[in-house]
Order: structure tokens, then C-alpha cells, then sequence
């Protein structure tokens, strides 16, 4: 989705309300993530023209990703609820306005697709499985454990060894 700074200055008050459903199939973005593909995405919100040089973007992210099964392989859905706000210029910034975070867009055209994509990669789970705890792998003397496990205090047996061990002075007392 891409807005032009003509198209914030036909706008009335200078806002472009977004309401728009996307998709983001298997491509080049997608590659180096664990997010596979991105079938539906509803956005909406408001972006924002100061009349100047500045835009603000504020967008509700909802939808679905497909993302890959830590131990199975297969496709998981798995639904998101997000929002994202970035502030856009249409001039090149100062030093001090850097630290602001501000994106200084190109031939006075906004893309929002890199703010929704980059969104929706922040809420993608690092690992996740459908399958029950008791059909997790395991096997001679190993057993794949999860952060939704029990957490059991274990000592590691060097200490236990070291805590056996007695000093010929600690007899003498």
C-alpha cells in the first residue's frame, strides 16, 4: 500500500483512514524468517499528514500466518492481533531527529507494506507444535523438553561430586 504526499493533501484534514485486507504469499521476504506465507491480514487505521513534512502511521494489524511445526514439519495457522505506529518524513532528517526513529521516504511516496510486514514478523512464535506433550520425541537416555515443562531444580553432578568430598581439616571438627 503505498500513499503519495498529493495523496495526504486531497485528504480531508490531511488523514487517509486504512481499511484494506493483503496477503503475503511465499517470496523473497518470507525466506529467512519462520513465517512461511501471510494468507490474510486485515489493516486498519489512520496515517496522518502534519501538513509539512511528517506523516504518522497508526495501524492495527489482525490476520493469520502459516508457519511451520517445530517437530512435525507440517503448516500451522497461527492468528495475530498487532499494532504498529512509525512516523514517515518527506524531507531528510537532522542528526538529532534520527534518534526519533524516523523513515525518510523516497520520491514523496509512502510504502507501508515493510511497517505491516515487519509487525507481523514480531509477533511470529519462535517455535511452536500441535502436537500433545506426550508425543514429543524421546529416546535412548534423551526426551525433547519444552519451556511449558515443570521446571525441575537439577544439580549438576560435578557440584553433587565436590559436595561429597571433605576436607581432611572439616573431619577434624
Amino acid at each position: 500500500m503505498k500513499y503519495t504526499k498529493k495523496d495526504f493533501l486531497n485528504a480531508q484534514d490531511h488523514t487517509i483512514e486504512v481499511d484494506e485486507w493483503i496477503a503475503i504469499e511465499e517470496n523473497d521476504l518470507l525466506h529467512h524468517t519462520q513465517v512461511k506465507s501471510i494468507p490474510e491480514v486485515h489493516v486498519t487505521g489512520t496515517l496522518q499528514f502534519d501538513g509539512s513534512t511528517l506523516v504518522f502511521s497508526d495501524l492495527e494489524l489482525e490476520g493469520t500466518m502459516i508457519v511451520l511445526d517445530s517437530i512435525t514439519d507440517e503448516d500451522l495457522d497461527v492468528a495475530f492481533d498487532t499494532k504498529s505506529q512509525e512516523t514517515y518524513s518527506f524531507v531528510p532528517v537532522s542528526q538529532e531527529e534520527c534518534n526519533e526513529d524516523i523513515i525518510v521516504v523516497k520520491k514523496d511516496t509512502i510504502d507501508i507494506n515493510p511497517e505491516i510486514f515487519q509487525a507481523i514478523l514480531y509477533e511470529a512464535p519462535m517455535s511452536i507444535t500441535r502436537l500433545p506433550r506426550s508425543e514429543y520425541p524421546k529416546g535412548d537416555g534423551w526426551q525433547l523438553i519444552s519451556d511449558q515443562d515443570e521446571a525441575k531444580p537439577a544439580i549438576d553432578p560435578r557440584w553433587e561430586k565436590l559436595n561429597e568430598f571433605k576436607l581432611d581439616e572439616d573431619e577434624d571438627n
